[in-house]
C-alpha cells in the first residue's frame, strides 16, 4: 500500500512529469530527517517550486535540481513551515544567474514578503551590483498576488489552477493543480496546501493522477502535546480544526476519483508516534487506490 516510486539519492527523471517530495513535516519543528514544506513539479526537465519551508533549499540541492531550471514559484500560504525558505530561495536564485524574469505567485501580502526578502539581503545584494555589474534583483522576480481561485499560470509545459481553501484563521490559502503536458505523457498533480477537509479539494482534484494532501492523526497530536514541557492555550484545537485527518484524505481522495493518494505535511512530526502503516491504513478506510506516506526526496 505505501509504495513510492523512488527514495532519497535518486535522481528526477529528465523527461515526463514528476513530483519531488522536498519537505514532509508538519512545522514550524527542527527535525532530523525531515524538512519542512515544498515541492516540485518537474517537467520534461523545467521545475516548478511549491512551497520552501525551512530546510527545502537542501533538500533541492540533494535533489539534483536546479534553481536555472526554475520556471515558476507558488506559495500556498505564509505560515513560517511553507515559506520560511524563500528569503533565501530569491538569493541564490539570482546569484546563480537568472536568466528570465522568474514568476512568483502567492496570496497577500506576497510582494510585501518579497519586498522584505529584498531587503532582507540588501547589503549582499548591493555589493555584488557594484563589483559584477549583474542586474538588480528587483528586476528579476514578477510578483503575482492571488486572492481568488482560477487559472493562475501556464505554459508550454503545465497549466497551473488554484483553489480557495480552509486553513483557518487565513482569509487566503490555497491549492494548486497542475496539468502537465510532458514530451512522454499528460499527467495531473494536485497539491492541497494546509486545509482542513473541503469541498474544494474535491473539485479541484477530480480525476488527478495523484493528490499529494496534507494528513494528521488525532491520538498522535494528543501524544506530541502531552510529551512537550509547555502547550500554549489552544494549540490543539488550533491544529486539528486546521488541518485533514489521513482518514479525511481517503474520503477526498475516493470522492474526487484520483489514482494515487500521498499524504505530506504529516502532523504530528515526533519520530515514533504514528508509523506508516498507521498513516496508510486510515487513509485507506475510505479510499481504495495506491497510497504513498511522503518521506523527503520521494520521486512520485
Amino acid at each position: 500500500m505505501n509504495e513510492p516510486a523512488a527514495g532519497p539519492g535518486v535522481s528526477v527523471p529528465k523527461e515526463g512529469a514528476h513530483l519531488v517530495l522536498l519537505g514532509t513535516v508538519a512545522g514550524p519543528v527542527l527535525h532530523p530527517r525531515r524538512m519542512m514544506s515544498s515541492q516540485a513539479v518537474v517537467v520534461d526537465g523545467a521545475v516548478y517550486l511549491f512551497d520552501c519551508g525551512y530546510g527545502a533549499l537542501t533538500r533541492f540541492a540533494a535533489s539534483g535540481l536546479r534553481l536555472a531550471d526554475v520556471r515558476a514559484i507558488f506559495i500556498t500560504h505564509h505560515h513560517s513551515d511553507h515559506n520560511a525558505d524563500y528569503v533565501n530561495l530569491i538569493h541564490l536564485a539570482w546569484i546563480q544567474g537568472l536568466t528570465r524574469k522568474l514568476p512568483v505567485f502567492g496570496p497577500p501580502p506576497m510582494q510585501r514578503i518579497h519586498t522584505a526578502a529584498l531587503a532582507f539581503h540588501g547589503e549582499d545584494f548591493d555589493i555584488r551590483i557594484r563589483a559584477t555589474g549583474r542586474t538588480p534583483p528587483a528586476e528579476c522576480f514578477a510578483v503575482q498576488e492571488i486572492s481568488a481561485p482560477g487559472v493562475v499560470f501556464e505554459d508550454e509545459n503545465v497549466r497551473v489552477s488554484s483553489a480557495l481553501v480552509d486553513h483557518p484563521p487565513f482569509a487566503h490559502a490555497f491549492g494548486f493543480r497542475v496539468d502537465a503536458r510532458a514530451r512522454a505523457q499528460d499527467r495531473s498533480i494536485v497539491l492541497s496546501g494546509d486545509t482542513a477537509p473541503c469541498e474544494a479539494m474535491v473539485e479541484l482534484a477530480k480525476g488527478a493522477d495523484l493528490l499529494l494532501h496534507e494528513a494528521m492523526y488525532e491520538p498522535g497530536i494528543d501524544a506530541m502535546l502531552a510529551s512537550r514541557p509547555y502547550v500554549p492555550p489552544g494549540l490543539r484545537s488550533f491544529l486539528v480544526n486546521g488541518h485533514t485527518s489521513a482518514e479525511d484524505c481517503g474520503r477526498i481522495a475516493q470522492r474526487a476519483g484520483v489514482k494515487t493518494l500521498a499524504l505530506t505535511h504529516l502532523l504530528p512530526s515526533d519520530d515514533g508516534l504514528v508509523s506508516d502503516e498507521v498513516w496508510a491504513r486510515e487513509a485507506a478506510k475510505h479510499f481504495g487506490g495506491a497510497i504513498i506516506v511522503g518521506q523527503d526526496l520521494m520521486v512520485l
